[in-house]
């Protein structure tokens, strides 16, 4: 597919513009493959509740393989805190762990039109879900200096067999090569395998948790390309 007009210009010149950096960092023997970091927010939604789960922000470290047609990469979420709510009553607070990721992979493909054209990603991960604690909200173990009883037995291991997420989105591309810039969501659905291991309180997380259509959306932004990949990707799109 050719790209014309405000596309072509703004490729062409971009590589012009750091064709002698490209030439100085790029070994000739380099990987054929092109390195993208972005800043990751990523949100799930549990399907049951309609509760939000929000996780640190972090990193997608991405190789892209645009001949292949190829992308792969590396997201590791931090543990996060949410409330578990029955309704719009908040029953407790809890943290919940994304634990034994895959790497991300899937596909990349030129999308868009001639005036907006994209970069578009199908990609998939696998992960298990690990609750780390759920403590009541106003129960405490009643002594001094207490804190909230925490219904997850110490040293439990309150998880799920593995669950992979389906996602896809859209990068613009004129913003990621020519502005050095993102606004993009990665999104899709996943399904919360029944919770093993978490006491007595087992059959409550997976009656309120666990199960299938919970959504995932990750936000990226600020793209950082590994030295000389930026004009690489941008002599590539402009043939």
């Amino acid at each position: 597919m050719r790209l014309r007009n405000k596309m072509t210009v703004t490729m062409t010149a971009l590589a012009s513009s750091v064709a002698l950096a490209t030439m100085i960092a790029t070994p000739a023997n380099a990987a054929d493959t092109l390195g993208i970091t972005f800043q990751a927010d990523t949100t799930t939604v549990i399907a049951k509740t309609g509760q939000p789960v929000v996780f640190p922000t972090t990193d997608l470290s991405t190789d892209v393989d645009l001949a292949g047609g190829s992308v792969s990469g590396s997201l590791v979420l931090p543990q996060a805190s949410a409330d578990l709510k029955l309704g719009p009553v908040t029953l407790a607070n809890f943290d919940i762990s994304i634990v034994d990721p895959t790497p991300v992979s899937g596909s990349i493909a030129l999308g868009g039109t001639d005036e907006v054209p994209t970069l578009d990603l199908d990609v998939q991960q696998s992960f298990r879900i690990r609750i780390d604690s759920v403590k009541p909200l106003g129960i405490d173990t009643g002594s001094a200096g207490s804190s909230a009883i925490d219904l997850i037995p110490v040293g439990s291991n309150c998880i799920t067999e593995p669950t992979t997420a389906d996602l896809s989105g859209s990068i613009d591309a004129i913003e990621l090569i020519g502005n050095n810039a993102a606004d993009a969501h990665v999104t899709g659905s996943y399904t919360i395998p029944q919770f093993q291991n978490c006491g007595a309180f087992t059959p409550v997380l997976n009656a309120i948790i666990a199960g299938p259509n919970n959504t995932l959306d990750v936000h990226l932004t600020n793209p950082v390309f590994d030295i000389g990949d930026q004009a690489e990707l941008s002599a590539t799109l402009a043939k």
